[in-house]
């Protein structure tokens, strides 16, 4: 059996529906016609302010929705039940027949007019409580302006009534148990008793529209059971007032025998909203119990009645549970059956079911953050959409641009979309550290990667200490993860263990966090995840990862039986770029695996075209290791393009040179010319006067003092200059670009070679993703067969 889903608002994006125009030019002409705008270039123009409105973001999804499902089901077999997300309970109506496209279209442009009209209502996110103690907290606090609106999985609800009493509840939530808190960009109370006067009126626009029966059962928002198509019209207009009881619909399917893998979202390309809810509604509650539906079909056979009632519909017979197994069947630990189906082994099988519930994602996959903004807004926003987590790369960037990503990132994902930020060490200037962590906390980003420490920083037990919560049921709530990127066991022992007590005692000194906030970091791991980075492109130890992941799980099981009520997680992360290679790490046991270098290939990669260019030809023996310029003294090193660049071996050299002198002076007259000719182009005078304006007093003041100090200063302006110019794409300095890269792309780009991505043009970032998880699944079911077949 199968399951068509239809995401509503918060799916909407620019770009959306760019192949399906194309491809029904006469459904289109039919839009337009009726909207009096094109809907074409609102989808692919926007403006975003404008296609964020609800009055044009519900005719626009209905189109692009619509089409979406004519397109799928042209070429494969309709499904057996349809459901759709709030306004997209119309796409599923005309999928099912019960309404023609024309006036499908019109039912949802005037109900986004009606709806787009409300004023002074608002809308929240709320996590970590159920149903129950949602209507619990709202009874006992008496608030009769505040409702239940959506029920998007058994423990992630939506909040809608007059926007201050919402936003006056943020504490009693959190106070009762909830995780999560956020108010959603939105000005009606819909779904609430607010919108009654655009449900009346609605109801007189639709009085003389014939709704013919459905051809395919159709789960309504209403009841969360088939609808019955004496009632359609009813539910069709109480829809605007009644909440979206979404979770139990899929608890519904979940008894029907359907499993996740059977549910299908169908909507704009590269979008994934309501299919992350099947997989936490499953993981939270599972599927109604059998016994509900047998007492509804009973119900149904006494009364004799033709149509369910009106709190209860009623499924037949034939559609009772006990029909049939779910086919997905698991043991012990979340792993799939060691003889596995490609029906049945899937993408969502690997990894650990745990951590994509934790962290919300569709599959155990994350995006690391790449310096300078090529882990850019485009590549997070667009994993996000799919259900896939991107962290934004912070590094080298000032902190109003920083600012200015999250809030653009923030703007363009759904509330409860998964995202986060990379978080470097700086090492020898800590208040960065606390610059960013301040700005963190202010647009409560709830995830960072934890990149390049060697140690706890005051700055990262700040950021999980404010993220700390003891419930109203005594348990203990985290709100700010920290996943830690390390390549060494002992590195990642410290992250597995409580925050260092010197440094909590300092924070409590200073006033930077409360006494509550320090006694409850004593009782929690300062990392939720360690993501156990092997050799890699960017800084690497050249750790090998056939080592790195036994010594690191044994230190998480280890780790594991101080907290036994907080699950610790271990993820891989390094050379990473093909189906084997995900699959090798999975078979080791890792929950979750993160990429890097095949991101920077991609269209949203916040590089030049210049540099694409040159890493789609790149093969795995294409790299070279240099000299790291944030952490020139220490000796750090990185992985770049080598391929047809000077940069490795000019880098090199300077570090060869600051080695071998104390100052820029003791350099002989033919190495100093040649390194102001053929490195900077320009004098080293001029630019120690270029570092003197960009450089702190404090630096300056030491550069003053230590002339080697001053060598360094000079020379670390060669690092920042060849990578400013790669990412300009300035090809008068090609020779000179700095590419941080793996040899996974190399890896990549022969996986790839011959297929549709072998262009950098057509590599999108969750299109990447999606397929190297499933052609991962994919191939340990052709290897599980293979050694099972050499068994016989």
């Amino acid at each position: 059996m199968k399951a068509f889903m239809f995401p509503g608002q918060g799916a909407q994006r620019i770009g959306m529906g760019g192949d399906l125009f194309a491809a029904f030019p006469d459904r289109v002409r039919q839009a337009d016609a009726i909207l009096g705008y094109s809907v074409t270039q609102l989808c692919l123009e926007g403006p975003l302010e404008r296609l964020t409105q609800t009055e044009f973001t519900q005719p626009a999804l209905y189109v692009v929705n619509s089409l979406a499902y004519l397109q799928r089901t042209a070429s494969g077999p309709a499904p057996n039940y349809l459901l759709g997300h709030s306004v997209a309970e119309y796409v599923a109506l005309f999928a099912a027949g019960v309404l023609d496209f024309e006036t499908g279209l019109r039912l949802v442009q005037k109900r986004g007019a009606l709806m787009g009209q409300a004023r002074g209502g608002g809308m929240a996110a709320v996590l970590g409580l159920d149903e129950a103690q949602i209507l619990a907290v709202l009874e006992q606090h008496h608030l009769a302006d505040v409702h239940a609106a959506n029920f998007n999985t058994p423990r992630q609800i939506v909040l809608s009534g007059r926007r201050e009493a919402v936003a006056a509840t943020e504490p009693l939530f959190m106070a009762a148990g909830a995780t999560y808190f956020k108010m959603l960009q939105v000005s009606g109370a819909f779904h609430t008793p607010f919108m009654t006067e655009a449900r009346d009126e609605f109801r007189e626009f639709v009085r003389d529209i014939h709704f013919s029966p459905p051809t395919i059962p159709v789960i309504s928002n209403v009841t969360a059971r088939p609808h019955d198509a004496a009632r359609l019209r009813q539910r069709m207009v109480e829809q605007i007032t009644a909440p979206v009881r979404w979770a139990e619909s899929l608890r519904y399917l979940l008894a029907k025998g359907l499993d996740i893998g059977d549910f299908e979202e169908i909507g704009p390309q590269g979008v994934t909203v309501v299919k992350p809810m099947v997989m936490r509604t499953k993981a939270e509650a599972g599927p109604l119990d059998a016994s509900v539906l047998a007492a509804e079909a009973a119900h149904e056979a006494m009364q004799n009645k033709p149509e369910p009632s009106l709190h209860a519909p009623i499924a037949t017979a034939e559609q009772s549970v006990g029909s049939g197994e779910t086919a997905d069947v698991e043991i012990a630990g979340g792993a799939c059956l060691p003889i596995p189906s490609p029906q049945t082994f899937t993408a969502a099988c690997l990894g650990s079911p745990e951590f994509c519930d934790t962290f919300r994602l569709k599959y155990a996959y994350l995006a690391g953050g790449m310096y300078q903004g090529i882990a850019s807004v485009d590549m997070v926003v667009n994993l996000a959409r799919a259900g896939l987590m991107g962290f934004f790369g912070v590094g080298g960037l000032k902190l109003d641009e920083v600012e200015n990503s999250i809030v653009r990132i923030q703007e363009s994902i759904p509330w409860d979309a998964p995202y986060g930020v990379n978080f470097i060490a700086h090492t020898h200037h800590p208040e960065l550290e606390d610059q960013l962590v301040e700005l963190l906390l202010i647009h409560g980003v709830r995830t960072i990667e934890a990149s390049a420490f060697m140690e706890v920083t005051p700055a990262l037990v700040r950021y999980r200490a404010k993220g700390l919560l003891r419930g109203a049921d005594g348990k203990l709530q985290v709100r700010n993860r920290i996943i830690a990127k390390v390549s060494r066991p002992d590195v990642g022992a410290q992250f597995f263990s409580p925050a260092p007590q010197r440094l909590v005692d300092k924070l409590l000194a200073s006033g930077a966090i409360s006494a509550e906030e320090a006694d409850l970091l004593a009782t929690i791991p300062m990392a939720d995840a360690l993501c156990l980075e092997s050799d890699s492109g960017g800084h690497t130890d050249q750790r090998m990862p056939f080592a790195l992941i036994p010594a690191g799980l044994a230190t998480r099981d280890e780790m594991q039986r101080r907290f036994p009520e907080h699950p610790l997680f271990i993820g891989a992360a390094g050379g990473i770029g093909t189906p084997e290679a995900a699959a090798a790490a999975f078979v080791m046991g890792v929950d979750f695996i993160l990429t890097g270098s095949i991101n920077q290939c991609t269209v949203e990669a916040g590089t030049s075209d210049l540099v694409k260019d040159m890493l789609q030809d790149m093969q795995v023996y294409d790299t070279d290791y240099a000299p790291s310029g944030d952490m020139f003294e220490m000796g750090s090193r990185v992985q770049v393009l080598k391929k047809g660049l000077f940069f490795p071996a000019r880098a090199n050299k300077l570090v060869s040179l600051y080695r071998q002198y104390e100052s820029i002076d003791e350099v002989d007259a033919k190495t100093r010319q040649q390194i102001e000719e053929r490195y900077f182009q320009r004098s080293l005078d001029a630019v120690f006067a270029e570092v003197q304006a960009q450089t702190s007093t404090a630096d300056l003041e030491r550069a003053a003092r230590s002339p080697k100090h001053r060598m360094a200063l000079i020379f670390k302006r060669y690092f920042k200059d060849a990578t400013r110019w790669a990412l300009a794409g300035d090809a008068a300095h090609k020779l000179d670009f700095q590419i941080h890269c793996g040899p996974a792309l190399g890896a990549f780009n022969q996986w790839v070679n011959g297929t549709d991505l072998a262009s950098w043009r057509a590599r999108r970032v969750d299109v990447v993703a999606e397929r190297l998880m499933v052609e991962t699944a994919d191939l340990l079911v052709r290897r599980f067969a293979a050694m099972q077949a050499t068994r016989r």
